[in-house]
């Protein structure tokens, strides 16, 4: 693995790593030599596969636009497909590009990348990351700027993986269900079922889901009893959504904040209110920020 592959963090007893050239992602946090998320799998790096890693980035939006188009100003705006298993394009381009290293020191380090519009998502636009190691917290934040001359749709999120016990617990607020993809799309959010609410915390290993769901204040609690440990995440300011991802037979899931919900462009076009897109004038940039915190129970 070539330098420029991975770059180090370290704050006291904890260590992180991210990787411009696979999508801008984090290979691992680690407390001493305990994975507090799930760390990049094998030749990951080298295969350039940011879903193979512990955490990547979602811009300049969050999972799918669904038939590969959505209408803006009235005009038809088409997105390919870039993923192989999944037939909507997803996440936008920052998981799948190479990332330019801005500057990086022992506890922080900031990667972006420009995309000019003409292959993907249909506006030119820059993002710039910043991972921030500081004793117990990963804290990472996510500037996009739009670098053309009209009004940009957008959304931002984050992508972590977390290991999944039998006995892990997740927590946080929800009021509706915009999307679970093993059921057909949805036109409006429905009120979160009581086997889905979080709250007061469900047991991730009793559930498979993979699911938007709304009304998300951007605080989430993950607790470990057999490894006496939590996290607390807690994301900043736009995040109203959150997507949950819990694969049947993984030892993985993904709690993953985001500002818009699923489907977001095609929704919003139809008169459909909150579904959490932003919109950019030309040269506008929006900043979001996720903390990770772990903690001994």
């Amino acid at each position: 693995m070539a330098d420029l592959d991975m770059i180090s963090l370290s704050s006291g007893d904890f260590h992180a790593a991210v990787s411009p050239v696979a999508g801008g992602s984090v290979l691992y946090w680690r407390k001493q030599n305990e994975d507090l998320l799930r760390p990049a799998l094998d030749g990951a790096v080298e295969r350039k596969m940011a879903d193979e890693t512990s955490m990547f980035p979602l811009v300049p939006y969050s999972n799918r636009i669904r038939g590969g188009y959505f209408i803006y100003w009235g005009i038809r705006r088409s997105v390919p497909k870039n993923h192989p298993f999944v037939p909507d394009p997803l996440h936008g381009e920052g998981w799948q590009r190479q990332w330019n290293v801005v500057r990086s020191g022992a506890d922080k380090a900031v990667l972006a990348f420009e995309h000019n519009g003409k292959n993907g998502f249909p506006f030119a636009y820059e993002a710039e990351q910043t991972f921030t190691l500081n004793n117990n917290s990963l804290i990472v934040s996510l500037t996009l700027t739009n670098r053309g001359g009209i009004p940009m749709p957008c959304g931002l999120g984050w992508h972590p993986f977390f290991l999944k016990d039998d006995d892990t617990v997740v927590a946080f607020k929800t009021k509706n269900v915009w999307a679970h993809e093993s059921a057909p799309p949805r036109e409006r959010p429905i009120k979160t079922p009581p086997e889905w609410q979080f709250d007061k915390g469900l047991k991730i290993s009793d559930l498979e889901l993979d699911t938007c769901f709304g009304g998300f204040d951007g605080k989430a609690e993950l607790i470990w009893p057999s490894r006496k440990r939590k996290i607390n995440m807690t994301a900043y300011s736009d995040f109203g959504h959150v997507v949950v991802w819990s694969p049947a037979g993984e030892n993985f899931f993904c709690v993953e904040p985001v500002t818009n919900a699923t489907d977001a462009f095609n929704l919003a076009s139809r008169g459909i209110t909150g579904t959490g897109i932003k919109t950019l004038e030309p040269e506008e940039s929006l900043t979001e920020t996720m903390t990770l915190t772990v903690s001994d129970l």
